[in-house]
């Protein structure tokens, strides 16, 4: 536990100062406040969401390994490594790009990896640098779901769970009539962002919670299925509002309010599966080693 009396003294502060272990940390934290201030002055809530999971689960893993790390760079790995970060930090400060705010965290990782413990150390930290990579790896994953046209598989699921409820509903492309009206599943709708969601979730908690690669896959199918099945949820409740006349309930639950209680749903039904799963296990286990 962190004493404050000696978060006041001036003394500490000098020696603490002096500390490579230091360094590092006031470094990665503000590396990490400028990604989620450039992320939040972007308007990119869903970007901000997971560029916010990505460092708290970076910090979680170094905290955890902080009895393990060496700081023994060198001239040319702490030269290198400043000349790389000089150059992606004047990269966000002349303009925010997309790929720069996705760019910051995985070269801004590597570059303070270079100048705590030098180039030969970053096998060490292949956990922390496969994290950092988390918001490129978002924007992969868009571009496939993409490819395989998530819109139209929307409109089709939902289609089927009205049908299933009792609606009297038909499809054409992606407009979905029921008898008092029709709605229109856009690609905002199409659950591409719910998926991606929840696929990142299940990638940062694989370095939390140690599990075998078949469970990995498993949790990483089971994620995407519950991020799209929950807005198919969504999409089949706004049609049902359209039907009923309810412009109030479908602006609701169509705007940013409702959207983020839907994958408030999705995390914590993932979040539960993992406890009961993995988690809960685990902590059985340890309980019958140490008894």
């Amino acid at each position: 536990m962190i004493d404050i009396n000696k978060t006041l003294d001036i003394k500490w502060w000098a020696q603490a100062s002096r500390q490579a272990e230091f360094w590092l940390a006031a470094l990665f934290v503000g590396l990490g406040a400028l990604n989620l201030t450039i992320n939040e002055k972007a308007h990119s809530e869903n970007l901000f969401s997971l560029a916010l999971l990505m460092w708290l689960t970076m910090l979680s893993v170094l905290w955890d390994r902080r009895e393990t790390l060496t700081f023994r760079s060198n001239l040319f790995s702490s030269v290198f490594g400043a000349v790389l970060l000089a150059f992606v930090l004047l990269r966000n400060i002349e303009g925010t790009s997309d790929f720069s705010m996705r760019l910051l965290p995985f070269v801004g990782t590597i570059s303070t990896i270079f100048i705590a413990s030098g180039i030969k150390s970053v096998k060490h930290y292949w956990r922390e640098i496969a994290i950092s990579g988390l918001l490129i790896y978002a924007k992969l994953i868009a571009i496939f779901l993409q490819s395989i046209n998530l819109t139209i598989l929307t409109a089709k699921f939902s289609n089927a769970f009205l049908y299933i409820i009792g609606f009297e509903t038909y499809r054409e492309g992606y407009f979905v009539t029921l008898p008092q009206g029709r709605i229109q599943v856009l690609g905002a709708c199409s659950g591409e962002e719910s998926v991606i969601l929840m696929l990142c979730v299940a990638f940062l908690f694989f370095f939390l919670v140690p599990i075998s690669h078949v469970q990995k896959v498993i949790s990483l199918i089971l994620a995407a299925l519950i991020g799209f099945l929950i807005n198919v949820v969504r999409i089949t409740m706004l049609a049902v509002f359209v039907n009923a006349g309810d412009s109030q309930g479908f602006d609701y639950w169509h705007g940013e309010d409702g959207s983020l209680s839907f994958a408030i749903v999705s995390v914590c039904l993932f979040g539960a599966f993992c406890w009961f799963a993995y988690v809960r296990n685990l902590g059985e286990s340890s309980s019958l080693e140490e008894g």
